[in-house]
C-alpha cells in the first residue's frame, strides 16, 4: 500500500477547500504524515517596478486577505493537532495559485500527495478564469486527489460555492 510522508491541502476558503481539508487530514492521520496546509493569494510575489507590467504594488493591499487566510489555517491547525495529526504546517504567500500549489511548495517541501477542492466556476468561467484543479493534476510532480464530495461523500453543491458564477 502507498504511504504518503507529506500531503498538502490547498485552502482558498471555499466549501471546496474545507472538504479537501478534512479529507486530507484524514489521510494525514492515516499514514502518520506531516500536513501541510497552504493558501496562495494571487497577486505579484515582488512588486514590480517595470513599465511592462503593472507597475508598484503596494503590499500592503494583501494584508487584509493574509490575516484571514492565516486565521482560516490557524483554525485549521487546531483542529489537525486535536484529530491527533501533530506535524502541521501553515503557510499563506502571495503569487499564482497554479504555480504555488504545483511547482514551488511541493518541490521545496518534499510533497507526495496533494488535496485540492474542485472549482465551482461554470464553463465559461473555467475558459476565462482557468481552473487551478486541472492545472495542478496536469503539472503536479505527485499524486493529486481532487475532492468532490464532502466527508460522506455526498457531492458539494456548486451553488454554495464561493466563486461567483460567470
Amino acid at each position: 500500500m502507498v504511504e504518503y510522508k507529506n500531503v498538502m491541502v490547498g485552502v482558498d476558503g471555499s466549501k471546496q477547500s474545507q472538504a479537501a481539508f478534512e479529507k486530507g487530514l484524514h489521510v494525514a492521520k492515516e499514514n502518520g504524515a506531516t500536513l501541510h496546509l497552504v493558501s496562495v493569494i494571487n497577486g505579484e510575489q515582488y512588486p514590480s517596478g517595470s513599465t511592462l507590467g503593472y507597475g508598484f504594488v503596494d503590499r500592503g493591499l494583501y494584508d487584509d486577505a493574509t490575516k484571514k487566510m492565516t486565521d482560516v489555517l490557524t483554525k485549521m491547525k487546531e483542529e489537525a493537532v486535536a484529530a491527533s495529526v501533530t506535524d502541521v504546517h501553515t503557510d499563506v504567500m502571495i503569487g499564482n495559485a497554479k504555480v504555488e500549489l504545483t511547482e514551488s511548495y511541493p518541490k521545496d517541501n518534499h510533497i507526495d500527495l496533494i488535496v485540492i477542492g474542485a472549482s465551482g466556476l461554470n464553463v465559461i468561467g473555467r475558459m476565462i478564469v482557468g481552473s487551478t484543479a486541472a492545472y495542478v493534476v496536469r503539472q503536479a510532480p505527485c499524486d493529486v486527489t481532487v475532492v468532490k464530495t464532502d466527508s460522506e461523500n455526498k457531492p458539494i453543491s456548486v451553488k454554495r460555492a464561493s466563486y461567483p458564477e460567470l
